[in-house]
């Protein structure tokens, strides 16, 4: 599957865009995609108490805003493969915030 690297901010965050549908049309995910720990820093809550999360926010044209944040240690290519296809294969994604794990 493939993506554009739009900034690695870190081992830990990275922002990227990648192709996919959402409730059937096409769009452009423009994702930030995070650790949960990375997450919990920058949104000041404990890590231990956070579940996993997506978030999705109307965006421009065809392009949803998309944040994932998933308890793995680093984000890595072989992670952001996996954060990709979960994305697509997931049939009732809907806005807004999602927790899950």
């Amino acid at each position: 599957m493939s993506y554009t690297l739009i900034q690695q901010f870190d081992a830990e965050h990275v922002h990227l865009h990648f192709n996919g549908t959402f409730q059937g049309k096409n769009v452009t995910w423009d994702t930030h995609f995070f650790t949960l720990d990375k997450y919990a820093a920058e949104k000041n809550l404990t890590s231990k108490t956070i579940k996993q999360v997506i978030q999705i926010e109307p965006g421009q044209k065809n392009t949803l805003k998309l944040t994932v944040a998933l308890n793995i240690p680093v984000v890595n290519e072989p992670h952001i493969q996996k954060m990709m296809i979960m994305i697509k294969q997931y049939k009732n994604l809907s806005l807004g915030i999602h927790q899950y794990g």
